[in-house]
């Protein structure tokens, strides 16, 4: 157990954490000639971030007449998530607000049974699959920590996800589910087509015997980014054997036609800020490109990304805008003393918070609310927040996830880059800690004397434990993060 779960594995905040940007995205097209924004088609892949109907990559999309699917199978709303990875296609207005869709598809990256945990380093393996959890991990209610701490080895998970470099899973979201099942979606190495095997990293899949779906050589190939299923997985092998092996679905330049693309991912690669991948894919900027929440000069390997572009005649994305997404190092968990839903804001232990379209939302109150959104949060409601600063040294945060959780009396915590005042007391922010009684964490298990922890802290990102006092957090346990999303 690492030092924050045994900060936060009672009070559901292990690792509750989410990504997000400051910004909506930017029109594509001019208004029309009554001044109203165009509509065109779109395909737009990212995490849902909330519901009513769905949103994703910000855009607000009506599934009312829309066919769902969720690995291959038809869905309703009811299961589909914030967090999961939705390939949208439609239509949406030139404003990048609204939109309308014709067909929502969600493929988990990983189904099936966890080989390992790495809780100091906040990984887990299944199916041959490395999976990161970070900031950017949401945990649905069935796991019973809401973090890390609550899966065992053993456990049937479904993991949502974006891919980095190296081939590891950056989990946007993880389920516990039950079931017999098996897939895997990831990018096809060390073909042999006489033995009819391939690796999916450390995965081991045999195809003898799969159906191979729509296969443009009717067969699969080393750089294929594919969906493999199966009911047989030999863990001392890694091996899955395949019933059935497609290219991937989940890709928003699968539908030729459509006017507009966006996609959500991590650079995969990076030769310069013209010439670089987001998932894989070939993405190109010019002098008309437009960044939100940063620059050209935070384009980098494995940095997170929100790209809204068109297709050139080679397939490369021309990016129109660039939204870069921050990790939410910024984290609040207390009762709402106000809520302004105009401003769309909400003000926890004296911070004020705002929410955008990037926000992701989640009820995990007793009312567990699906299409839960601004106007059910209420003053005194328990909410987790995380997020990010912005502008830098303003004091407001930018919401990446707010999530209503069940009430948690006077505990609130409160993570955040340490602030010298006056010992033994510091900010976080503007809120004020004083540590009188507080026990200091050094490692997982140790403490330390507050004298080590004043004079180690500054420049760092630290956690505090506590109950609010008036307007001061009198801290009972406090550590210092052993990594930015720690």
């Amino acid at each position: 157990m690492n030092i924050r779960t045994s900060f936060f594995v009672a009070a559901l905040l292990l690792t509750a954490c989410g990504g997000g940007s400051g910004s909506a995205p930017t029109a594509l097209a001019p208004p029309n000639a009554t001044g109203a924004a165009a509509i065109q088609p779109i395909s737009s892949f990212g995490a849902i971030s909330a519901f009513g109907s769905v949103v994703v990559n910000g855009v607000r999309f009506d599934i009312s007449s829309a066919t769902l699917s969720k690995n291959g199978a038809p869905a309703t709303q009811a299961e589909l998530a914030v967090g999961q990875m939705a390939l949208v296609h439609g239509s949406a207005d030139s404003n990048g607000g609204n939109g309308h869709a014709d067909r929502v598809d969600v493929e988990a990256a990983v189904l099936g049974n966890v080989a390992s945990i790495d809780t100091a380093n906040n990984k887990l393996v299944v199916l041959g699959q490395t999976i990161v959890v970070s900031a950017n991990t949401s945990f649905s209610a069935s796991i019973s920590s809401g973090g890390l701490s609550g899966l065992a080895a053993g456990d049937y998970i479904e993991v949502s996800g974006n891919t980095a470099a190296n081939g590891d899973l950056n989990a946007t979201r993880i389920e516990k589910e039950t079931g017999t099942a098996f897939q895997v979606l990831g990018t096809i190495a060390a073909l042999d087509s006489t033995g009819h095997t391939f690796k999916i990293n450390a995965l081991t899949v045999n195809y003898g015997s799969a159906t191979l779906d729509a296969f443009a050589t009717g067969h699969p190939a080393n750089g294929d980014v594919v969906i493999i299923r199966g009911t047989t997985f030999t863990a001392a092998t890694t091996t899955l054997t395949a019933t059935r092996v497609l290219p991937s679905t989940v890709d928003p330049r699968s539908i030729a036609g459509h006017d507009a693309i966006e996609q959500e991912g991590l650079i995969t690669r990076f030769a310069s800020a013209t010439d670089f991948d987001v998932a894989g894919k070939k993405v190109t900027t010019n002098s008309s490109t437009i960044f939100h929440d940063g620059s050209a000069a935070d384009l980098a390997m494995n940095a997170k990304v929100e790209v809204r572009g068109t297709l050139d005649a080679t397939g490369t994305l021309i990016a129109a805008v660039i939204t870069i997404q921050h990790t939410g190092v910024i984290e609040l968990s207390a009762a709402a003393s106000a809520v302004n839903t105009t401003t769309s804001t909400v003000t926890v232990l004296g911070v004020n918070v705002t929410l955008n379209a990037m926000t992701r939302l989640e009820d995990k109150s007793s009312a567990r609310l699906q299409l839960f959104s601004i106007n059910d949060i209420h003053t005194g409601d328990s909410l987790l927040i995380r997020g990010y600063e912005s502008p830098a040294g303003s004091g407001n945060i930018i919401a990446t996830r707010v999530e209503r959780i069940p009430a948690q009396l006077n505990v609130v915590y409160v993570r955040g880059p340490f602030t010298a005042t006056t010992a033994p007391q510091f900010k976080i922010l503007s809120v004020v800690v004083d540590t009188t009684g507080a026990t200091f964490f050094l490692g997982e298990h140790s403490t330390m004397p507050s004298a080590i922890f004043f004079s180690s802290a500054p420049g760092k990102i630290v956690l505090v434990r506590g109950t609010l006092n008036g307007t001061i957090v009198a801290a009972t346990q406090i550590a210092i993060a052993a990594r930015e999303d720690d």
